[in-house]
């Protein structure tokens, strides 16, 4: 299963603010049919974020929603080129996004998917990499080495 497509990634996007970037990631998701509405899956996305920020830490956050407008499990990610205010949880600004839609069906293969990219950006190394991406193609290169067991 391939988590992350070419045309689900944008680099070098300069988001206004929190809500404007999400609401507009939903709606790559929805273009590239992964949900089948934009305004719904936004919906999902806002409802978790005012439980609490998907802002992990080292510059990543993680918006994610498990509901039955996801067609399939895939990720859209953005890399910011400016610092974007999310509330995460070491209080730092994020620069890089994974918007995850998930099937209600899913939820032990995406909470492994969240582990696995928690963990690729635990890495100085790796985190650096993709912030130093400049193109969809390196950066789809170094997403693919992600591993989680399906």
């Amino acid at each position: 299963m391939k988590i992350f497509t070419k045309d689900l990634i944008c680099c070098q996007y300069y988001a206004l603010d929190k809500k404007s970037c999400l609401y507009e990631m939903t709606e790559l998701l929805e273009k590239q049919g992964v949900v089948t509405s934009a305004d719904a899956f936004f919906k999902e996305i806002m409802e978790r974020e005012k439980l609490m920020s998907t802002g992990i830490g080292r510059g990543v956050a993680m918006p994610h929603a498990r509901t039955s407008s996801a067609q399939d499990l895939k990720v859209a990610v953005y890399l910011l080129d400016n610092e974007l205010e999310f509330e995460a949880i070491d209080g730092e600004p994020v620069k890089i996004i994974f918007m995850i839609a998930v099937p209600e069906s899913l939820k032990e293969l995406y909470m492994r998917i969240m582990s696995a990219i928690a963990n690729f950006f635990r890495s100085e190394e790796n985190r650096s990499k993709v912030l130093n991406c400049s193109s969809v193609d390196e950066l789809y290169e170094i997403l693919e080495g992600i591993k989680y067991e399906v």
